[in-house]
């Protein structure tokens, strides 16, 4: 399949479209992609990146979000108090987060590919 992607600009509206939010500011070395539970992960860009290096580390991304390090790295007992979670409310929404993603990566990797 031909690239349809030529830009960034068009690469976030691909995002949105698939129903994943993507945000970046103005002159920003990154972005961010968020599930509708609030999950993200941060994509660098990096000054000589043209489209094809951008959308190859964002499915790299994607597919290695892990469940048990993001839970590792953010469970603790006052981001439980704070979130009202209880430890598997906020694993299965990690579980969640993966499958978006992962169904993201394998989406862009068929249309990019």
């Amino acid at each position: 399949m031909e690239n349809k992607i030529t830009c960034l600009t068009e690469f976030f509206d691909w995002i949105d479209n698939s129903k994943i939010c993507c945000v970046s500011e103005k002159d920003d070395d990154y972005f961010y992609i968020e599930t509708p539970n609030n999950g993200d992960v941060f994509i660098n860009i990096e000054k000589d990146d043209n489209i094809d290096d951008i959308i190859s580390r964002t499915i790299n991304v994607l597919q290695k979000f892990d469940v048990d390090e993001r839970f590792t790295e953010l469970w603790n007992k006052d981001f439980a108090e704070h979130n009202h979670f209880k430890p598997s409310q906020f694993f299965k929404m990690l579980q969640e987060d993966e499958a978006s993603f992962k169904e993201l990566a394998g989406k862009l990797e068929n249309m990019w590919h």
